[in-house]
């Protein structure tokens, strides 16, 4: 006979014959808990990755099997390597070849390690929809020009490179906004491809040129027009006279202005003149009388809107003098004064 334990849990079936009732069955040793994470929302899951920094991106995938390619379905990723000199390019690569989608974001500062792979990373870059591009170069060389191909930038920054001929049938840039060269090349008619490029980008709302060469092979530049319907921010650095020519300004809030010894220059007035309406303007004066040119002792303008001016200048002869007092007359508003004395040699 079945001992009582047995006759609890049994039954008559048919005939009288006795069954065993099934017992729960035990949840399986060591099967993994449920990853909350993956009852999250897609959306807020890309939310989530794209967030994070690439390698912490990558790394996600091993959570768990769910998230091994989580990171690849991403609907786009930044590539930002431009703070971490020395950056293998075969991360890069790995990164590219691996996920499918659009790079919003592209910044490495490029060595001779990576110098090589820049143009395989432009073309790809341009068939991904990048947004921005941010190359900081140890020594300068070429680009590619598919860099011209990238129609949906709203960024862009290059320092120390080289920038080939414009394509044929060059469109411009529609949608950039901010523009930032520094110690740029440009090619032979230089000046008129800077030209080509600022007409082809109407958005564009900020401008940088630092120490950029545009005069390719020609020592003496043709003229050439700084204009932009948008452009609220332009900085200007140079060792050379360009005959720059400013029209069409008709947002500029914000002005920086380093020439060296152009500020000497009877053309000087003028375009100092180009920019009366701006609102903040910085100027480096610090010239000197063996340059050539004369006293800027008046202005064809008044700076009504200026509220904030910064000079950087010295008062060791008399141009420098004559010049910051000609700002000061002729900027009846001025609310924000700063004047930086740099020390001054013959040498």
């Amino acid at each position: 006979f079945p001992s009582p334990l047995v006759r609890a849990k049994c039954g008559l079936q048919g005939g009288g014959a006795m069954t065993m009732e099934p017992s729960p069955r035990r949840a399986r040793v060591g099967e993994p808990a449920a990853d909350p994470l993956t009852s999250l929302p897609p959306p807020l899951l890309d939310g989530i990755l794209t967030r994070l920094d690439l390698p912490y991106a990558v790394r996600t995938s091993a959570l768990s099997r769910a998230w091994r390619r989580r990171w690849e379905a991403l609907p786009y990723l930044c590539l930002s390597f431009v703070d971490n000199p020395g950056t293998a390019p075969l991360a890069v690569d790995r990164v590219l070849a691996r996920y499918p989608g659009r790079i919003s974001n592209f910044s490495f500062h490029v060595d001779e390690h990576s110098f090589g792979r820049v143009d395989d990373w432009l073309v790809a870059l341009c068939d991904r929809g990048v947004r921005s591009i941010n190359l900081r170069c140890a020594s300068p060389f070429i680009l590619h020009s598919s860099l011209f191909l990238c129609a949906q930038l709203t960024h862009l920054k290059l320092h120390q490179c080289g920038l080939p001929s414009l394509p044929v049938g060059f469109t411009g840039f529609p949608m950039l906004k901010v523009l930032k060269l520094g110690l740029v090349d440009f090619p032979e008619n230089g000046e008129s491809q800077l030209e080509a490029i600022l007409v082809g980008s109407p958005l564009l709302e900020t401008l940088n040129l630092h120490f950029v060469d545009v005069r390719g092979n020609d020592a003496y530049s043709n003229a050439w027009v700084i204009r932009g319907a948008n452009l609220r921010s332009l900085t200007i650095s140079s060792d050379f006279d360009y005959d720059w020519q400013v029209k069409e300004l008709p947002c500029i809030d914000e002005v920086a202005i380093d020439v060296g010894n152009y500020v000497s220059n009877i053309k000087f007035r003028g375009f100092l003149a180009s920019f009366a309406q701006v609102r903040k303007l910085s100027l480096c004066a610090c010239y000197t009388s063996f340059t050539g040119g004369g006293l800027l002792e008046t202005l064809p303008c008044t700076f009504d809107n200026l509220k904030s001016l910064t000079l950087w200048t010295h008062f060791y002869e008399m141009p420098a003098i004559v010049l910051t007092f000609c700002l000061l007359r002729n900027a009846p508003n001025l609310e924000e004064l700063e004047i930086t004395s740099s020390k001054y040699t013959m040498d």
